[in-house]
């Protein structure tokens, strides 16, 4: 009697080790999916931000451009419309598409070589963009110098010292911005990796 009720109790305990097993796997997955999420929602949010921005920068163009009388300015206005509407919309959708990769569909190395394509693609796109955003400074700053009704020939100190400024400023933002994306991208995949070991 004694040997069938240890047989049972040891089914039983098999049993419970089991469900835990199976419910710290489930944890683990929730786990690495909500900071999964939580590291792109932290990428997310500076280029909805930036969208709101560039959106209203183009709004604020298109209201202003037509008023401007010489065509060249005009033109350069034109395209700074279009590269304000352009800039977002190449940042959201390699965003999206970094947030499309799930966890849940695919083995964990799957899911680690779809996100390290979309973490190139997405860097790719950045740099594309910090490139787009220094032509938008430069054919920016006529058509604003032209809406504010200052003179497109300022003096020399504009030319010298504000517009370098300006772009060392420019570029050192968007390499400070494009740092702090990568080590999101890497804390990220580096959550993926030690998931799957």
């Amino acid at each position: 009697m004694e040997l069938e009720e240890m047989k049972l109790a040891w089914n039983d305990l098999s049993k419970k080790v089991e469900k835990q097993e199976i419910l710290n796997q489930q944890m683990i997955e929730k786990m690495t999916k909500d900071q999964f999420q939580s590291n792109l929602k932290k990428i997310a949010l500076p280029e909805y931000i930036g969208t709101i921005i560039c959106y209203l920068g183009a709004a604020y163009l298109s209201v202003n451009v037509p008023k401007l009388e010489e065509p060249l300015i005009q033109f350069f206005g034109v395209i700074s419309i279009a590269l304000l509407l352009i800039l977002p919309i190449i940042s959201l959708q390699s965003v999206r598409a970094m947030r499309k990769v799930n966890l849940a569909a695919q083995t964990y190395l799957e899911t680690i070589q779809v996100f390290g394509k979309q973490k190139l693609r997405f860097q790719k796109l950045q740099k594309l963009n910090v490139s787009l955003g220094m032509f938008l400074m430069v054919i920016g700053v006529p058509v604003l110098l032209s809406i504010q009704g200052v003179s497109l020939n300022p003096s020399p100190l504009f030319w010298m010292l504000y517009f370098p400024l300006g772009v060392m400023f420019f570029l050192g933002f968007s390499f400070w911005v494009l740092k702090y994306y990568n080590r999101k991208l890497k804390a990220t995949e580096k959550l993926l990796t030690e998931v799957n070991e």
